[in-house]
């Protein structure tokens, strides 16, 4: 290392620190032969003297400086090329560790070094996870390692060449400004946690704190250029919503509630990459079905979705991504209105549409259950402007600016350089990079679902119903949550689901869901919350209590769509009216939200009398699941007897549920459900009657089972 530039280590001291003398040591010990150590200290003492003779060190005694001039003037004594600050309470971890640090930057070809801290506390060594490589910080990102790195922020542990000093021309008191500026101005600035740190940072009480001075590392103006004009809005309301076939499958009641909630015109511009014709077969049929709202497909082109797919490499989903490419995508439209796939709008949309976004390019909602909790990740995130976190579900979006200031291409750049940090993906990104250009608009119009519960208020006088959360209360999942405040709300959207999807299959036959009550009541509303979510449009349920101890009211209370059987001709003039049967007990429940559905379009499929489906087991006594493997195929079974089915598949055909029947089968089987006839000889005559039978090999529902 002969022709190593020099280094020349920097600390401050008050000269009577307990571990000076160590951190002192462990530079002089470090095997870098080309080194300098300034002290400057405000006091002198015993420590100091020690070293005086040392012709390494240069020891200045400054009582009349403070703050930054104690720095500023150590920066003046410097005669290396390079820089490193140590703090005098702190030490180096062995003695190459000055030597590795300079390789690193070397073969980083930087000229700034950040490197990790190892904490020592209450005399025990804290290491983090062993790293290979180092960290690039760019002027995109240096914020973000400002608020989630702690080893950022101190002026200390920081190797740096003295050329970047040259262009300071400012007087800087703090030094995370400081080391701010150093990044800023460094070429290719690095964060250095090989091998976990070569810095002991000893934690102690009496320390001053690491925290982020969030005055001096503001959030930076990403779009500090923009400029926007004033514009005509579109005179229709133009919504966007991005979807794979994965949610095209949900897109159905949040249309239809846009048809029956907003009177005026609406083009909806659904955008998409790759569609299965099952799902372009779902929209074209919705498309038929509406008269206030107009759906234009639009797709997403081959060189665009290369373009957003790198993102995946930071397990952020590119769909999420397709919003962004809106001014591209729709050259002709001047405002657009967001909105995710997983929302009801309850309201005309008129209003929200028109708003005047000012000098802003969006109108969002605050995320009510971030900045409702200043301990959450939005406050982490923006410090005290934490309040100011906005959910990126509904983006009211002026697309004229943002093709004007080229917005898309910026916003993807960013993102590139900066998804590492994100918690909340691409939420997070929206949040920062449009920061200073964003209005904060009526928590109506992005009303989250679970606001419901921490306000513990049931809400439905809203425009805009957005089903997200951590409790995760999608509709198209079983909720178990169980909050009074925000079940309402998960049973409109599901009335809507229905509603639209029985417009859609006008001729669908109707499905009766028989659900007998058992001793086990526990499970009731699991068995009714299977039920309740499903999509199928024209399916009624009918509840048979038991005579005594039954649950019944309490279920009428919660579930009023629900017919509570009092008598066997109120449940044969319930099994008239319908086409198919179908009949389970309360320890079962769907698993899959679309189970009728599956099952009536294979009946009719197979013009079948029967068709049963198999299910997992799930023991109350052992807490896990019997769960078999399955073919996911229709197998007919026309010409197999029952007890050689039991035999060959007890699990399946012992059960006595999970089946279902054309209503024609169930009169000629001269049955009805009753609990004075055994379920095996109910199953045996319907199972006998049938001619036409298929199993669904496939699990849509589970059993509970508290016995075994």
């Amino acid at each position: 290392m002969s022709n190593e530039k020099m280094i020349s280590t920097i600390i401050l001291t008050n000269g009577h620190e307990e571990r000076l003398k160590s951190s002192i040591d462990s530079i002089i010990n470090q095997d870098y032969p080309n080194k300098e150590l300034i002290i400057v200290s405000t006091k002198s003492s015993e420590v100091l003297d020690e070293y005086e003779t040392n012709p390494m060190i240069k020891i200045h005694i400054k009582p009349e400086l403070s703050g930054s001039k104690v720095r500023d003037f150590a920066l003046n004594q410097v005669e290396g090329e390079y820089i490193f600050f140590i703090d005098p309470q702190d030490i180096l971890l062995n003695d190459q560790s000055l030597s590795q640090l300079y390789k690193d930057m070397e073969d980083n070809d930087s000229n700034f070094l950040a490197t990790a801290f190892i904490t020592l506390r209450d005399g025990l060594f804290y290491f983090g996870e062993p790293q290979k490589d180092v960290n690039p910080i760019t002027a995109d990102d240096y914020w973000f390692y400002f608020v989630k790195i702690r080893e950022i922020r101190p002026i200390y542990g920081k190797l740096f060449d003295k050329e970047i000093l040259n262009y300071l021309n400012i007087d800087i008191q703090s030094d995370q400004q400081f080391v701010k500026y150093l990044i800023l101005n460094a070429k290719n600035p690095i964060f250095d946690k090989k091998e976990s740190g070569k810095y002991v940072w000893f934690d102690t009480d009496e320390r001053q704190s690491l925290d982020l001075d969030r005055n001096a590392i503001p959030i930076p103006k990403y779009l500090s250029d923009v400029s926007i004009e004033k514009d005509d809005i579109d005179e229709c309301i133009n919504i966007a919503i991005c979807i794979d076939d994965n949610y095209c499958q949900h897109i159905n009641p949040m249309v239809y509630s846009i048809e029956k909630n907003t009177r005026e015109k609406v083009r909806i511009h659904i955008v998409y990459y790759k569609l299965k014709a099952k799902s372009l077969e779902n929209i074209i049929k919705l498309s038929e079905l509406l008269t206030n709202v107009e759906l234009k497909l639009c797709k997403v082109r081959e060189y665009q979705y290369d373009w957003l797919s790198k993102f995946k490499e930071n397990n952020l989903p590119t769909e999420a991504y397709f919003r962004l490419l809106l001014p591209e995508l729709l050259p002709d439209v001047k405002r657009i209105l967001y909105l995710d796939v997983d929302m009801l709008v309850l309201d005309n949309l008129g209003e929200l549409y028109r708003t005047d976004l000012g000098n802003n390019i969006l109108g969002v909602v605050r995320d009510f259950p971030f900045t409702n909790d200043k301990n959450s990740w939005s406050y982490f995130l923006l410090g005290k402007f934490g309040n100011r976190y906005f959910n990126s579900g509904m983006l009211l979006m002026d697309l004229v600016a943002m093709r004007e200031n080229n917005i898309v291409r910026r916003f993807m750049e960013f993102i590139l350089k900066t998804s590492q940090h994100y918690l909340l993906g691409d939420q997070d990104a929206f949040n920062i990079f449009f920061f200073y250009n964003v209005k904060i608009l009526e928590d109506r119009y992005n009303y989250i679902a679970e606001n419901q519960k921490i306000l513990q208020k049931t809400n439905l006088e809203v425009t805009v119903m957005h089903y997200c959360g951590y409790s995760n209360p999608k509709p198209w999942l079983i909720y178990n949550d169980g909050s009074k405040y925000v079940q309402p709300a998960i049973r409109l959207y599901r009335e809507y689901q229905r509603k639209v999807n029985k417009l859609l299959t006008a001729n669908a036959p109707k499905v009766l869901v028989v659900v007998q009550e058992t001793r086990h009541s526990n499970n009731l509303n699991q068995i009714i919350e299977g039920i309740d979510y499903q999509n199928y449009g024209n399916y009624e349920v009918a509840f048979v209590p038991l005579r005594e101890n039954s649950n019944a009211e309490i279920l009428k209370n919660n579930y009023s769509q629900i017919t509570i059987i009092k008598s066997r001709s109120d449940l044969e003039k319930m099994i008239e009216n319908a086409d198919y049967f179908y009949y389970m007990k309360d320890t079962s429940y769907f698993s899959e939200w679309d189970a009728i559905s599956i099952l009536i379009d294979s009946i009719i499929e197979k013009d079948a009398d029967y068709i049963i489906a198999s299910h997992q087991i799930f023991s109350m006594k052992h807490g896990n699941y019997q769960v078999r493997s399955e073919s996911k195929k229709i197998i007919d079974i026309s010409d197999k007897k029952l007890g050689d089915l039991i035999i060959e598949k007890p699990i399946i055909f012992t059960q006595n549920e999970g089946f279902l029947i054309k209503k024609e089968i169930l009169k000629k089987s001269n049955s009805s459900i009753s609990r004075d006839m055994p379920d095996a000889t109910i199953h045996s005559r319907i199972f006998n009657n049938a001619k036409r039978k298929y199993l669904y090999d496939r699990s849509l529902w589970i059993k509970v089972d508290f016995e075994n």
